[in-house]
């Protein structure tokens, strides 16, 4: 029968909450958007949006083959990713702040597709994030079709909210309209996506 070979409504239910939990809370993705959307606008930020979103979507299949189950018996590479994150988020960061150096118009050149694309593939987080997900909606019964429905509602859901959180940042840009003020809140956001990156690295185990 057809509903043999898809997700049961209610499961599908809990699994856009969860994932609506998970990817719209704050977080180095989410934080990394707002100040790019804040510093460059969010229409020039898009090319880092679609980026954040393909890289996710990549360690997604990958885990879906197995990458995570390989990676559980080398603990010592999850130690690598994670200074690779702080590392990679750290530059993000100066990025965004050295933006606001400039007279407005003037900016740096706007984060894009390959800066966005690394953001998740070197984040511990996405991983267990994902991992967490395939393990309880992914039936091995319909381990494919689960999975793809999963990757689909990662990428609508997922990136709608991953928009609105740039969408914030470049409404917030447009409100403000002293470029000191704007220079600071651009500083305390760079501070902001540095800090949730460490603290979200730490709940994940070695």
């Amino acid at each position: 029968m057809p509903s043999d070979f898809f997700m049961p409504l209610a499961q599908y239910g809990v699994l856009v909450l969860f994932i609506a939990a998970m990817v719209g809370s704050p977080g180095p993705a989410n934080m990394s958007l707002m100040a790019s959307g804040l510093a460059f606008g969010a229409r020039p930020a898009v090319p880092f949006l679609l980026g954040t979103m393909s890289g996710f979507q990549m360690i997604f299949w990958l885990n879906v083959l197995g990458l995570y189950a390989l990676l559980q018996s080398a603990p010592e590479v999850f130690q690598l990713l994670r200074w690779m994150c702080i590392g990679y988020i750290l530059y993000l960061a100066w990025t965004i702040v050295r933006s606001g150096s400039r007279q407005a118009g003037r900016a740096t050149r706007v984060p894009g597709f390959l800066r966005g694309f690394w953001v998740h593939p070197l984040n511990p987080k996405a991983y267990a994030m994902q991992i967490a997900a395939i393990s309880q909606f992914v039936s091995p019964d319909r381990y494919l079709a689960d999975a793809l429905l999963t990757s689909l509602t990662f990428w609508v859901v997922g990136g709608a909210l991953n928009g609105l959180w740039l969408v914030a940042g470049g409404k917030l840009r447009s409100a403000t309209g002293n470029p000191s003020f704007l220079y600071t809140l651009q500083v305390v956001l760079a501070v902001v996506m540095v800090g949730s990156t460490i603290a979200s690295l730490q709940m994940i185990p070695p």
